[in-house]
């Protein structure tokens, strides 16, 4: 079933015609606040929501404005494609990987390579928001999305500012939503989530007997995440810290510069059954091959690569223009310096008198006229005197 929604595009300018997609079938909820709807635009897996209440609203008109701040350079926070704000209901359309982790049954089970690489995506995804001065506070395995690959960040309706309020005034962010968020530090939720996706269970417990547990799986992964299982609230570890920490644990190469986050892995691990196969008894999961790659995940190379080319191309024009400069400099005279100490200041020229007589010092050429005119006349007295 398709159905057709005129929605404002990322940039809050011009609105345009989504067409999107609805399998019979597809996964479909929804609570108090908002429904969900899954489906497929322009070749790529969307989440259309659709806000149910006034409450609901306002959670999408600040989701939208996060997206926007986004802009499409963080790989594991997915794109918006459109918000509708103008007529009711709101609407808000976004790019998905998979669907939530809550929504998985059987739950997945990562192996080490899988959990190691959601683990980077996921506080890549988290400092990203840091450093636009954003803590999520809703993030749950109904905000984070998983497609057998990689996982995804969503639900930024309820993010509170790090920084002062004030400097949001006059935007959706600038206002509280009025509604409960939850007190737990991002990079803790985070840890927990992590550990579910390794044993399939949400975790108990203390957190010395968390990270022992997750030790069993993964003992690396688990020492650079302690921090994040020891956090709370006032005494917490800031999602950067993690992300270095996880680096630091498996170095892998940077992603290219000006580009989003994409750490990807080469080698692709088996995809796990969506959930109505899961659900409808099938029993060995289809894997993919490393070169089938999903359109998304093409989409995401291509915009990745894109992004280098034009960040090596403004490098390439930077160097010109301190080339010219420097060439520009090199040309250029040196400057006579002022010499040192006082200098003495121009004598200024003297004017004549009132009366039209020359200045003091002015008849110097006409003394010596007067002389040459004299010294003639005596050398022709002294020649008649001879004669």
């Amino acid at each position: 079933m398709e159905e057709t929604f005129t929605l404002q595009k990322s940039s809050f300018g011009q609105s345009g015609r989504v067409t999107v997609t609805f399998t019979q079938g597809e996964l479909e909820h929804g609570d108090a606040l908002l429904s969900h709807r899954y489906g497929r635009a322009d070749d790529r897996d969307v989440l259309l929501k659709t806000a149910l209440s006034p409450a609901g609203a306002k959670v999408l008109r600040r989701e939208a404005e996060v997206y926007d701040r986004i802009a499409g350079r963080q790989a594991s926070a997915g794109r918006m494609i459109g918000f509708q704000a103008a007529q009711s209901p709101v609407r808000l359309m976004v790019t998905r990987r998979g669907v939530p982790v809550s929504r998985w049954d059987p739950a997945p089970r990562l192996d080490a390579a899988q959990l190691g690489r959601a683990a980077r995506d996921l506080f890549g995804a988290l400092a990203f928001l840091a450093d636009l001065g954003f803590a999520h506070r809703a993030l749950s395995a109904d905000t984070v999305f998983w497609d057998g690959r990689r996982v995804e960040l969503h639900g930024f309706g309820h993010v509170e500012p790090l920084g002062p309020p004030e400097a949001l005034a006059g935007s959706a962010l600038g206002s509280p939503t009025g509604l409960p968020v939850s007190d737990v530090p991002d990079v803790h939720a985070a840890a927990h989530l992590l550990l579910r996706l390794a044993t399939g269970s949400p975790g108990g417990g203390t957190p010395a007997a968390l990270v022992a547990e997750l030790a069993e799986l993964d003992a690396d992964l688990a020492q650079a995440l302690e921090p994040a299982f020891h956090a709370t609230n006032g005494h917490s570890v800031s999602p950067g810290e993690i992300k270095d920490r996880l680096w630091r644990s498996r170095p892998m190469p940077p992603p290219p510069a000006g580009g989003p986050e994409d750490r990807h892995v080469p080698e692709a691990p088996p995809r796990q059954p969506p959930p109505d196969q899961a659900t409808s008894g099938a029993t060995a999961p289809q894997t993919t091959r490393p070169e089938a790659r999903p359109p998304s995940a093409v989409r995401d190379q291509r915009l990745a690569a894109q992004e280098n080319g034009r960040a090596e191309f403004r490098e390439l024009r930077r160097r010109q223009r301190e080339f010219r400069e420097s060439r520009r400099i090199a040309a250029e005279p040196p400057r006579a310096q002022a010499p040192e100490g006082p200098v003495a200041p121009p004598r200024p020229a003297r004017l004549p008198a009132a009366d039209g007589t020359p200045p003091a010092g002015g008849h110097g050429p006409l003394l010596f006229l007067l002389l040459g005119v004299l010294a003639v006349a005596l050398i022709v007295s002294a020649v008649l005197l001879v004669r």
